[in-house]
């Protein structure tokens, strides 16, 4: 074993307690270190006060010491005695430095250094992947609530704060946020028992798999920054896999219907309604550019009229790649009505100046601004659908816009081009498909069932005596239509003709069906009956 020792230290003692050198009285004293230590590279080091964990130790240091002076010291020594929290605050320093969004930013920091604190991870070999997933698994749990004072039929604000345990300014943003009742303004404000019992209801249920699938992905890119920027040799959370998210829906979109988007837009434009600077005026045609564009909240806030190219034959307008969640230059094509509902509107604007400036989307409130409008039109925020309620915030016009094209049969490559995305599998996400779609698809299936045996054979003339009418309805009713591959284009009276399945409506449908023709908006008549009043 490597040579060990203890420190020896000299000290003056009175009556049993360390007093200050010279004191009448005192005694002098030699004192040992609880601790043992060693001489690595010529300075003496701290142990530990176990002899045999010491000498361990004090090898490992030498052997270490030895591999330095030959060159083959590892990389990562220094970077494994930082603790955590300092390699988390570089990472979140350079994510500022790439120009992430700022809002972005700060969730992703304060989900990482809630992950840390929650399991206990202080160095990079602390790190499990075991501790990762008992840690979401236990967000996920749903949480104890507070048992409300029994007869109390109103609570203030900081009453309800700390029944729901949140701040007291958090329990009106949350009373309007989800429409509940409450009375009064300022420090007369107060809430009836049904909202905290509503409140607490929405509080209690754990985090979704959806959630916590993203701080697992938060976490995972975390570690492969440490490894790119040579802080570890490796990830330990590399092979860990999201989880489910169809088991657990919380706040899936809708897409807006023709008819929904044709009111929401008059009722947009007829509002005498400001709201964070914009107008009426301004959020018509604010929602006209989105649901033309399939543009993010973000993306159309950065706008500026110089962003827009409208006196072209293909008229665009062009989203730079720091405002771009790609991070790549897109120019994006614009129905011609929406062109020239844009040209008006930006007649004599400045080109620096952000067209819809101000805190609508950088305050995280675009769903907000739409509710209201969507309240002013009388179409629902909210409907059932068949994994919970489907909700149509500001994204669901990016659902409108993709879903739109999607029916009006252009492909799926093309669609994932005009909305940016990745993949054609986000993109397949965003198409929502109903049943008289799929209906619809199913009718231009071609007959494949063979002719009844047991009927003569057909003349020459194309029928045994039966007339075309009797010889459809013989067949399944996806089969009618497809019978005689010569038929005219144009049936007859007696031809039964199926509905097309714009003119469908099922029962199982969550939302009545919409022109099949695409136009990114509803059509260029809308347009031009609301825009000049």
């Amino acid at each position: 074993m490597a040579e060990l020792f203890k420190q020896t230290t000299v000290c003056w003692r009175l009556d049993g307690k360390r007093v200050p050198a010279g004191t009448p009285g005192a005694v002098k004293v030699a004192v040992k270190s609880r601790k043992w230590y060693g001489t690595v590279g010529g300075k003496k080091t701290p142990l530990s006060v176990d002899k045999a964990v010491a000498g361990r130790m004090l090898n490992r240091l030498r052997a270490e010491a030895d591999l330095d002076r030959a060159g083959m010291a590892d990389p990562f020594a220094d970077h494994r005695r930082r603790p955590l929290r300092e390699h988390l605050d570089d990472y979140i320093a350079d994510l500022r430095a790439r120009g992430d969004d700022a809002r972005h930013v700060s969730i992703v920091a304060s989900r990482l250094r809630a992950l840390l604190a929650g399991c206990g991870f202080v160095f990079h070999a602390d790190v499990s992947a075991s501790g990762v997933v008992d840690y979401l698994a236990r967000l996920r749990r749903n949480k104890a609530t507070t048992p409300l004072p029994p007869g109390q039929a109103w609570f203030t604000p900081r009453e309800a704060a700390a029944l729901l345990g949140v701040k007291p300014a958090s329990v009106g943003t949350a009373a309007r946020r989800h429409r509940l009742a409450g009375e009064g303004h300022g420090k007369r404000r107060r809430f009836p028992r049904e909202t905290i019992e509503a409140l607490q209801e929405r509080l209690q249920r754990g985090a979704s798999v959806e959630t916590t699938n993203q701080i697992l992905s938060h976490a995972k890119a975390f570690l492969r920054w440490m490894v790119k920027d040579h802080r570890t040799p490796d990830n330990p959370l590399s092979h860990l896999e999201a989880g489910n998210t169809q088991t657990d829906r919380r706040h899936d979109r809708r897409e807006l219907t023709h008819e929904e988007l044709s009111r929401l837009l008059d009722a947009a434009r007829r509002s005498t309604r400001t709201y964070r600077g914009l107008t009426g005026w301004d959020r018509f045609h604010l929602y006209a550019l989105a649901c033309g564009t399939g543009f993010r909240a973000s993306a159309l806030a950065s706008l500026t009229p110089g962003s827009f190219d409208l006196d072209g034959d293909s008229p665009t307008v062009s989203l730079s790649a720091r405002r771009n969640k790609s991070r790549v230059k897109k120019v994006q094509p614009l129905p011609l009505d929406v062109a020239a509902l844009m040209r008006d509107y930006l007649d004599g604007e400045p080109n620096g100046a952000e067209i819809w400036g101000g805190t609508w989307a950088s305050g995280g409130k675009a769903a907000e601004m739409l509710r209201i409008d969507l309240e002013s039109a009388n179409i629902a925020y909210a409907v059932d659908g068949i994994d919970g309620p489907l909700y149509a915030d500001f994204h669901s016009l990016r659902h409108t816009y993709i879903t739109l094209g999607g029916r009006a049969g252009i492909d799926l490559r093309t669609l994932q081009e005009l909305a940016g995305h990745s993949t054609p599998v986000l993109t397949a996400r965003y198409s929502h498909r109903r049943l008289y779609d799929l209906a619809g698809a199913i009718e231009k299936m071609p007959s494949f069932l063979p002719s009844d045996p047991t009927s003569e054979p057909l003349r020459a003339t194309g029928t045994d005596g039966q007339t075309v009418d009797s010889m459809e309805k013989s067949l399944p009713g996806i089969c009618r239509g497809f019978a005689k591959p010569d038929a005219p284009s144009v049936p007859s009276p007696s031809v039964s003709v199926p509905l097309s399945s714009s003119e469908r409506v099922s029962p199982e449908t969550t939302q009545p069906p919409i022109s099949q023709g695409f136009v990114p908006l509803p059509s260029a008549s809308v347009f031009v009956s609301l825009k000049g009043g």
